[in-house]
Formats: structure tokens, sequence, C-alpha cells
């Protein structure tokens, strides 16, 4: 059976509907073809507070490793997700919170109090891959706190907080003066580029062919921000796809941190699900600050682990979604990378290494722990099996970026080149993660 167009539209009456992507428009097997694997999607979550090592790291690697407390809650993806710990940004200094804006960037930031020169974070550079194929490049979205998407320029893209509003741009048309004055808007920086680079001709007439190479370098950047505005035009007039369910009812108490983060699911699911983009990013939970600054005492330690599992409930709730949303003959799981991290250990201590790491999907092959820091393992362990009531030391002088870690942008080289973009590192990565497959 002939596959139908990616792009689907019903047609009556002068109106028209898109179709969400079907099974029907992969392209089938036929006559020993290879079918068409589905698109490539990422995922990532940030939350700025970290987790309870003790509660999150494994004690064991490899693939018989025994699910710490708060991984328990996600016992039915063991084999869909890879824990990961030892992993940092080298060069961010000794801790603090500030280290959310380089969450998902890598660059360096050893010494909070100067400026911060960002660089392009990993979604938006997996993004750019797949430039026009999608009504949106991106979308950066949060529940509580920064946006997490730097573009290449190092500005952070402002996040979305609203699920009423994503959902708005997913599915509800543009009236028709909304339509014109977003056409103009594309118009007006395509003029705008126009007059640039009608300057440009006249300014390399009087330059030195070294200065010449580089405004040509520049120029092919102008040319590219000219594809981008030719193919935002055209998406323009194309149908959205027919809504899915009702619109989102807004939580404005910021207290309900899993409600708004199972809200926020719900509708990346649905962008996702309708190929709206292939590319995005949550920042969540960050409203237990105080919590998380526990000093071990019992009750706000307790109270903050139970904020934790809710996270870790919520999380679940998205691989679920994807992995129940079948695409061809696999699912959107299988197709999305869902990657999950902090800038932080854990909210008590402010380190900046050791950060916790859970990667999902994406058609990796999962079920294991990977493990670059033996150190902090046997420190995890101490604290495990410490007899209760013995008071255990967890302040030793852990070397910030040493020998036993790699940088998290290894990670994120792995996740780039398994999106099929060709790329040697990340950032500040040294190469691929070593162990991931």
């Amino acid at each position: 059976m002939k596959s139908l167009p990616r792009r689907l539209f019903l047609k009556h009456a002068g109106i028209a509907l898109g179709v969400p992507m079907l099974d029907s428009m992969l392209p089938s097997i036929s006559h020993g073809a290879e079918p068409v694997a589905p698109p490539r999607r990422m995922v990532c979550i940030g939350v700025p507070f970290g987790f309870d090592p003790t509660a999150f790291v494994p004690v064991t690697t490899g693939r018989d490793y025994v699910l710490p407390s708060h991984l328990t809650h996600l016992a039915d993806f063991r084999d869909d997700l890879t824990v990961i710990s030892g992993l940092s940004h080298p060069n961010t200094g000794g801790g603090g919170h500030k280290a959310e804006a380089v969450m998902l960037t890598g660059a360096p930031y050893p010494d909070y109090s100067h400026n911060l020169k960002n660089t392009i974070s990993v979604d938006q550079a997996f993004a750019a891959r797949f430039r026009g194929e999608t009504r949106y490049e991106s979308f950066a979205l949060t529940t509580q706190g920064p946006s997490l998407s730097v573009t290449a320029n190092g500005v952070a893209i402002p996040a979305i907080s609203q699920p009423s509003a994503l959902f708005k741009k997913l599915f509800l048309a543009a009236t028709p003066a909304e339509m014109e004055a977003e056409l103009q808007r594309i118009d007006e920086g395509r003029s705008m580029l126009d007059f640039v680079g009608d300057r440009a001709k006249s300014l390399n007439r009087q330059i030195s062919t070294a200065d010449r190479q580089r405004v040509d370098e520049y120029f092919e950047s102008v040319r590219d921000v000219e594809r981008q505005l030719k193919m935002a035009r055209e998406w323009v007039n194309r149908p959205k796809p027919a809504p899915i369910g009702g619109e989102p009812r807004d939580i404005a108490d910021n207290q309900q941190q899993k409600a708004k983060f199972q809200l926020m699911i719900d509708m990346i699911h649905l962008a996702l699900v309708t190929d709206s983009t292939r590319a995005i990013s949550l920042m969540t939970f960050g409203m237990h600050h105080d919590l998380s600054h526990h000093g071990k005492e019992p009750k706000k330690l307790a109270a903050c682990r139970q904020v934790e599992v809710e996270l870790m409930q919520a999380f679940g709730g998205l691989l679920d979604k994807l992995k129940k949303a079948k695409e061809g003959g696999s699912t959107l799981l299988d197709s999305t990378m869902v990657m999950m991290t902090s800038n932080l250990r854990d909210g008590n201590t402010h380190w900046t290494y050791n950060l916790p790491v859970i990667l999902a999907g994406g058609g990796f092959k999962h079920g294991q722990h990977l493990a670059f820091n033996r150190p902090y393992l046997d420190e995890v362990n101490q604290e495990l099996t410490a007899v209760p009531g013995t008071k255990v030391s967890t302040e030793k002088k852990i070397p910030l970026m040493g020998q036993d870690q790699q940088p998290l942008c290894n990670l994120y080289t792995s996740m780039l080149r398994q999106g099929g973009i060709e790329i040697d590192r990340f950032s500040t990565a040294t190469g691929t993660l070593e162990g991931l497959v």
C-alpha cells in the first residue's frame, strides 16, 4: 500500500485541517525496500537542585545494578534507560545555582562573579539539524525557573511557562490579521537582510582579501537566516493539526510542582506525536530550594526526598506516554532521546560535579548504570551501609574534574551523533561517552 504524505490535509468547503502523523504516513516495506526510520527527537529536562545521591545513584555498575529507592519508581522502564554518574561540566566553579545557565551548554563559568559568555545548548544544536522540517524548530519550556535553551550567539531563549499557550501554538489557527502580521514580520526581516547584503557587496570592494573571507563567513550565516525566514513563511499558510483533547487549564500555584510537570508532559507528548517539533527543553521542579538545603536534618531530608520521588514519578509518566505511542513498527520513545540532569549534584552541597543523569529512549541499548567516579560510589555505599545514628563524613574533597570523571558534554556529543549530526565533540567534550552503546 502506498504511504500517505507526511503532511495530509482534509479539505472541504474551504476548510483545511492538518492530520497528526499516522502509521500510514511512514513508508512501508515493498519489493525488498528498506523502511524509512522515524525522525529522531530530543527532550532535555533540567532540575535545579539535583537529587539525594544515596537515593539516586546505584552503588553497583553494569546491567545488574540494584535500583536505589528513587529509581524503583522507574522500574518498569529499566531496560529503556541508562543511569549515568561521574559526569561534570569542567570549569564551572566550586558550586552554585548560577550553573543553571550552562546546564545544557557546558560553557566555562569558573567565576560566577564575572559575566558569562554562554554557548549554544545541545537542544538547539540538535534542532538546527531539522530546520524547516517541522512548524516549530524547538520549544523551550519551564514550569518554574529560567530557560535552559541558548542560541548560537549565547542568548537564552525565552521559555513558555503556560501549557495553554503551548496548546494554542500547536493547534489553534491564527486569525487572518495575525497571519498577515506574521508574514509582514518575516518580510521585514528579509528586506533588512537584502539591504545588508547590498551594503556587503560595496564593502567587499574596499577591504583586504583576509577581511573579505571573514565577511563571506559572516554572510553565510546571513544566508542561513534567509533560508530560515523562507521556511517560516511557508509554514504560516499551512493548516495546523486538529486539536487532540481540550485546552489545558494552567496551574497558578507553584507549590503544585508535580501537577505542573505532568501538565507540561501532556503538552510535550502532543508536540512530539503531531511532529510539530523535534527538540524540546524543560526546566522543572524549582520550588523546594529550602528543603534541598536540609543540612541532613531528618524531617527536611525526608520532605526533600518526597519531592524528588514525585519528580521521578512524573518523569516516569512521560516515558510511559512515549512508550505507548506507536510509530510505524516502533514507539515514540524509541525515536526520542529523553535526558534528565541537573546543574548540581544535590542542593545540600551545591557541588557541580557528579551530576545526576538519566538517559532514556532514542534507540540506545539501555538497561545499565555507567559510572565514571569510583571514589564517589564508595562514598555513597558508605553512607548507605552506615549504622543508623553514626555520623558519616561526606565532605571529602573530591577533585571537581578529575581523571575519574568525564565531561557531561561527552554525553551530549553521543546524543547529537545518535540524532544523525556529524560532530566530533560538543562544547567541552573530549569525545563521545564511553560505554554508551
